[in-house]
């Protein structure tokens, strides 16, 4: 009986960890990166819900919504496609304003995180 457990509690453990996902410290230090040069873009605005914010606060609502969803990414792509473009609460996409250029939030990201990977040590 003792050894049905262990093996039942063994399989349980194998197949939900997959379920638990996690950022590991290479994929958070690409998000950590990618928010820092997106805060230092004093030239941009963010649109989400149809309101505008500056850099600064575009870093601050990522973070936010980064704390509370990390534990269910695995990768800094899946940050940027599945939390940072569109709004949890209308579903709508956010809209990144650049130089008088307006793009999706998800396209801008993917950009900005191609460039800051470059600074990124493996």
């Amino acid at each position: 009986m003792m050894k049905r457990n262990a093996l039942l509690f063994l399989l349980c453990t194998l197949f939900a960890t997959p379920l638990l996902a996690k950022l590991n410290a290479h994929e958070e230090a690409r998000i950590a990166a990618m928010l820092s040069a997106l805060g230092e873009k004093k030239d941009l605005t963010f649109i989400r819900n149809g309101s505008s914010h500056n850099s600064e606060e575009a870093v601050s609502h990522l973070q936010l919504k980064l704390s509370k969803t990390r534990n269910r990414l695995d990768t800094a792509e899946q940050f940027i496609d599945n939390v940072a473009s569109t709004s949890s609460v209308s579903g709508k996409p956010y809209l990144v304003r650049v130089d008088g250029k307006e793009e999706t939030a998800q396209v801008f990201l993917h950009q900005l995180i191609a460039e800051t990977d470059k600074t990124v040590k493996p």
